[in-house]
């Protein structure tokens, strides 16, 4: 029992060191990075236009990427900052537009359609349509604007999903990265103040860079990624170690009243 004991805490040790030594996916802030605008993608309509033509250059922009297949952390990201935009006063459509990209070259306008009618609908202002796109694209298109925002991705091969981290950014009207939000919980004065600042093209700053990653945990990036690693490591460490402690006293103590028992027979 203590040999297969001592075997799995080894194993999950190695393991977690194995999993947190190097992130697969991070949101790299490049504040001042110029968005490619001359790419094409598809809209809902299934129209295709350069990425120029959802930018109003009057209006800032939120851009969000992620996928509509996406198995898990896609939908509380969108949720999410929907929810924190639909506190603000200025509206989408009116004052700022949306653009939610999707990640996944194999996604179909049709899909893009729902997942955007979904984001409209709890948004809740009829205003809102005309400034909130979804867009689809193929693979070369799709990697080079989420390399120009330092959205770095991979799709696994075994479990067929992307995995990538999770937040929105937020785009001067001219296409320039102007302010980050990681994360799945948005603030929303302070989405009001970057909209504020971009709409001026005015450009924010770097914020701490702890971002969860879609699908699975092996991606936490930024510099706070080890630290967190770290952290599960010696919190699932200890809980072991306290196990195993608590499972060797109960088998001393059994021990112990078994041989008390043997004297008093004896």
């Amino acid at each position: 029992m203590k040999r297969t004991g001592l075997h799995f805490l080894i194993g999950l040790l190695l393991a977690l060191r194995a999993w947190g030594a190097e992130p697969a996916v991070s949101f790299e802030q490049r504040i001042g990075a110029d968005l490619p605008l001359t790419l094409s993608f598809r809209d809902t309509d299934g129209k295709v236009r350069p990425l120029d033509a959802w930018f109003h250059h009057k209006k800032p922009v939120v851009l969000w990427l992620g996928y509509a297949g996406c198995a898990q952390l896609c939908s509380v990201t969108s949720n999410g900052m929907v929810t924190a935009l639909r506190q603000l006063g200025p509206s989408a459509g009116q004052d700022y537009d949306v653009i939610m990209l999707s990640i996944d070259p194999a996604e179909t306008p049709a899909e893009a359609a729902a997942n955007r009618a979904e984001a409209l609908g709890q948004y809740g202002r009829e205003t809102a349509a005309a400034g909130w796109h979804y867009l689809t694209g193929d693979r070369a298109a799709i990697a080079q604007v989420a390399e120009t925002v330092g959205f770095h991705f991979r799709y696994d091969e075994r479990l067929r999903q992307y995995v990538h981290p999770t937040g929105f950014l937020v785009a001067t009207p001219e296409g320039k990265v102007s302010t980050y939000f990681l994360g799945v919980d948005f603030a929303p004065a302070r989405i009001a103040d970057a909209l504020s600042k971009a709409r001026r093209n005015g450009l924010g700053e770097k914020v701490a860079d702890f971002a969860l990653a879609c699908f699975r945990g092996d991606g936490i990036g930024g510099r706070y990624g080890r630290i967190s690693w770290l952290g599960l490591a010696c919190g699932v460490t200890g809980t072991v170690l306290a196990l195993g402690l608590g499972v060797g006293r109960m088998l001393w103590q059994e021990r112990r009243a078994r041989s008390g028992v043997r004297k008093e027979r004896g």
